[in-house]
């Protein structure tokens, strides 16, 4: 096994092998065999793990192999039938055995009303598309698009249209608080309808200022300290609010309980980490320093041989990797598997 995989040798055949790594094989198995990844139903970011664990294993044995194999095939005997995980899969599964018409209403039933569909359709264009349209709207109707959306896609929005317009639009985000869902259900629609060619007193359950901040947490460095500047002389305010409900790598030490580092970092790619955690030894050492001490000896000792292996990692891809650790974390925060220290808890 490669000294880049973060992973502890196996005492027996299996013993050392993550459900990723042994997914891994799997996979490699039945691309061998013929079977495409389009036909495993597999998302992108499934894809990626992967595939970044497939880089890790290096020579695999056939012991090893066997084993895997055998135990994959005991647990899918143990499941019986599987059945698919939503009820598009399973509209999917069954669509060549029901009539047209038919298969027509029950969609119609299962999607839901008009502005869900819209706002489902808008969600699944690529940031590039939403880019040109949000960048030729008024600030105002773009911030509230912006809002609606996933903060990692807004981040990557944001990313691609001017600076003078990405300023704009973040800066209206705080003046769409009291928008009506019915203006918000009107401009859905109709961006769905130009892409295509064919609950309180307002509509976000957020403040605007977390809102903003969600799109920052998720945005390169160079460009949220920009956007930060630009709200300290505009609008100091709203500025100081945004930097109280922002999180970035840099908080980590002053947010996060120590035991709650391992749970992160098992959803962050050994790549993912070590370029982190190279690019935190000039930037932000206390945050690395804090990481290191969280976790096992073992690992540390290794994370510290891989990240010398790799070597000097440029600014630009360490800010990334920050980044992805910082989106793993909000993910278990809001799924309610660990809790952030609030900033007035910790200056008691």
């Amino acid at each position: 096994m490669p000294q880049s995989a973060l992973q502890n040798k196996p005492s027996t055949a299996l013993g050392g092998l993550t459900q990723r790594q042994k997914a891994a094989i799997i996979v490699k198995l039945l691309i061998g065999g013929g079977v495409s990844l389009e036909s495993l139903d597999l998302d992108a970011d499934s894809i990626w793990k992967i595939t970044n664990s497939m880089a890790g294993l290096g020579v695999v044995g056939k012991d090893v192999v066997d084993e895997v194999t055998a135990e994959f095939i005991l647990e899918m005997e143990r499941m019986g039938l599987v059945f698919e995980r939503d009820i598009d899969g399973s509209l999917k599964s069954m669509e060549n055995n029901i009539a047209p018409e038919t298969l027509s209403k029950i969609k119609d039933r299962q999607s839901g009303s008009v502005e869900e569909n819209a706002w489902r359709s808008i969600a699944d264009r690529t940031p590039e598309e939403l880019a040109l349209k949000v960048a030729a709207e008024n600030p105002r109707v773009a911030a509230v698009i912006l809002s609606k959306l996933k903060p990692s896609k807004s981040a990557e929005i944001v990313g691609l249209v001017e600076q003078s317009t990405a300023r704009a639009i973040l800066a209206s985000i705080t003046k769409t608080s009291t928008v009506q869902p019915e203006i918000v259900s009107r401009i859905g629609i109709a961006l769905a309808e130009s892409l295509t060619d064919k609950s309180g007193d307002g509509a976000f359950g957020e403040s605007a200022a977390e809102r903003i901040g969600a799109i920052l947490n998720v945005s390169q460095s160079d460009f949220r300290e920009d956007i930060l500047e630009n709200f300290d002389s505009s609008d100091p305010a709203s500025a100081g609010e945004i930097r109280k409900l922002m999180f970035t790598f840099a908080d980590i030490p002053a947010r996060v309980v120590g035991r709650d580092i391992s749970k992160i970092l098992r959803g962050v790619d050994d790549e993912t980490l070590v370029m982190a955690l190279s690019g935190a030894a000039q930037t932000a050492p206390d945050v690395k320093q804090f990481i290191m001490t969280n976790i096992s000896s073992r690992l540390a000792e290794q994370i510290e041989e891989s990240i010398s292996e790799r070597g000097v990692v440029k600014a630009k891809d360490a800010d990334i990797a920050m980044t992805q650790v910082v989106i793993s974390l909000k993910e278990l925060e809001k799924s309610g598997e660990i809790t952030l220290i609030e900033l007035d808890q910790e200056d008691e």
